[in-house]
């Protein structure tokens, strides 16, 4: 068991509930807890702004919220942060709710000594890191860490929703560029090196790649040797045709990988919301007819609607 400090926070607005907790942690947890503690969702949500928290408890009932929608709250603002669910009613359906809501576990009032409110929230802490690997696993490649294609789709969208609400708000429409890499003779690679040496490149394009975007834009490796990213916010062809250039710059130098020295190129599709396609699978085809216009020569990038 990690014996680190932990710190709690504290959602309770009763005197009596607050110092009852706090001493079944101290005589129980052998100091291995530090609480915060506050009475008002609000003034939750403004310390977990600023403030990293292992674990939260939450009373049900409190001057400024109640019932699910306290966890609710919560759980939109630290999504990563455990909830422990404190409640004086014995209710086998808030339990389940609570659960689904957000939170890790659930503790009726009175009922609980100070072991079982330790052992409540250790589970808590580690059920919350074993439900972020899981989905983390879900949603990401494997090999490389990078968004799969079901991550990548739900952000495509949401972007997507962005930009039509944004056109709505002002006069000129910021596109999005929809871009895919595929890796020139990757096959060989595998063929006359074998997959650990391919697999090895594949990571370190991953994080040229990575390295190459802003934080708001996306790279997702859609499998084999294939990636695809999302840039937001691009003014047109122009300058989607620099978002082409840099990319494909990043294969300039050669990648070296256990002294073995490897010189590899892109090509590259680009297609551009909303003119060659307004949702996910128009945009993907896009750029998908694009980038087979550029392996006709390798080691360049076309958009769907460019030469």
């Amino acid at each position: 068991m990690n014996t680190e400090m932990k710190r709690i926070l504290l959602v309770e607005d009763n005197p009596g509930d607050v110092r009852l907790l706090i001493e079944m942690l101290h005589e129980n947890g052998k100091n291995s807890f530090s609480v915060d503690h506050v009475s008002r969702i609000d003034h939750a949500l403004g310390m977990l702004v600023n403030t990293e928290f292992d674990l939260l408890l939450l009373d049900l009932s409190l001057p400024d919220g109640s019932g699910l929608g306290t966890v609710q709250r919560i759980a939109g603002a630290a999504p990563h942060l455990p909830i422990i669910i404190l409640t004086g009613l014995e209710d086998d359906r808030l339990a389940i709710e609570s659960v689904q809501a957000g939170a890790q576990d659930y503790l009726v009032k009175g009922q609980a000594n100070g072991a079982m409110l330790i052992r409540t929230m250790n589970h808590g802490i580690e059920r919350k890191k074993m439900e972020e690997r899981i989905h983390f696993l879900a949603h990401h490649d494997s090999l490389t860490h990078l968004p799969n294609r079901e991550l990548f789709q739900d952000r495509l969208t949401t972007s997507i929703s962005r930009s039509k609400r944004n056109h709505q708000r002002a006069s000129d429409q910021w596109k999005i560029a929809v871009m895919m890499v595929d890796l020139d003779h990757f096959k060989m690679v595998n063929d006359t090196l074998g997959h650990l040496q391919g697999d090895l490149l594949l990571k370190d394009v991953a994080n040229r790649l990575q390295n190459a975007i802003r934080q708001s834009d996306t790279v997702a490796r859609m499998g084999g040797d294939e990636f695809m990213l999302i840039f937001e916010n691009v003014t047109g062809q122009e300058d989607a045709e620099v978002l082409g250039k840099k990319i494909q710059d990043i294969f300039a130098p050669s990648f070296l990988i256990n002294d073995l020295e490897y010189h590899i190129t892109a090509s590259i599709g680009i297609g551009l919301y909303p003119e060659d396609g307004e949702d996910f699978e128009t945009l993907i085809r896009a750029a998908d007819v694009a980038m087979y216009r550029a392996k006709l020569e390798r080691n360049r990038f076309c958009l769907f609607g460019g030469s």
